[in-house]
């Protein structure tokens, strides 16, 4: 299969550009001519550049010296494998460089301290003999002083407080209102024989409290019957 001059890449045959490079793809018997912008090889006859799209009224038919043919571009494959493998032999340069161990340091040894000078203890000091002390003359007793009896206090008496009435709904369902009045609004609905705490009346409304959900509101009291406490 025939290469492209340029990048060396394989081309089909009767094609005119490289897909590779975008170089055209001379024939044996022509010259070179390149593009004075781009530097990319064209057609002999050609007047556009087909990558700059620059006109080419200098060069159409004459050839060129810019660059002969088989001429390969300034950083090729080639040279950037060389490049890429003078990095990396530098990075183990410097790799080896900094494991390797340094010149051995010399051990300074400190000189002989001389023996510090010790200084005769003094003398145990002999504890004083004091004479013993008379003894004390025991205190005088104050005679005790007797005190009054205490009257022990009367133990406090509650008395307890009297529960409030039971009461029995005697309707199949009761309104528990938030106030006296049939225009108050409606907070729960009493049911059927449901026992009530009779807190408070006014005006024929009891003010009451429901045993079983110990909810307060009140009820008409023509509908609530006196229970047994």
């Amino acid at each position: 299969m025939p290469q492209c001059p340029i990048c060396n890449a394989a081309v089909w045959m009767g094609e005119r550009y490289c897909a590779t490079c975008n170089n055209y793809l001379p024939h044996p018997e022509e010259e070179d001519h390149f593009c004075p912008r781009c530097s990319i090889r064209v057609a002999p006859q050609q007047e556009i550049c087909h990558k700059c799209k620059s006109a080419l009224p200098a060069i159409a038919g004459t050839p060129s010296t810019a660059s002969p043919r088989g001429s390969r571009p300034l950083f090729g494959v080639r040279g950037i494998v060389i490049g890429t493998g003078l990095v990396i032999v530098a990075l183990l340069l410097v790799f080896l460089f900094k494991k390797s161990p340094g010149p051995p340091q010399p051990v300074v040894t400190p000189p002989p301290q001389a023996p510090a000078e010790q200084t005769p203890a003094a003398p145990p000091i002999r504890p004083t003999e004091t004479a013993p002390s008379a003894p004390a003359a025991p205190a005088a007793q104050e005679p005790a002083v007797l005190s009054a009896p205490t009257t022990p206090s009367p133990p406090n008496v509650t008395t307890p407080t009297p529960s409030p009435p039971m009461y029995v709904v005697n309707a199949h369902s009761l309104a528990l209102r938030d106030g006296p009045t049939v225009s108050a609004p409606r907070i729960a609905t009493l049911n059927f024989q449901d026992e009530v705490e009779l807190l408070e009346t006014s005006g024929g409304w009891g003010r009451v409290r429901d045993v079983r959900r110990n909810i307060v509101g009140w009820s008409n009291m023509r509908y609530l019957t006196a229970g047994s406490n």
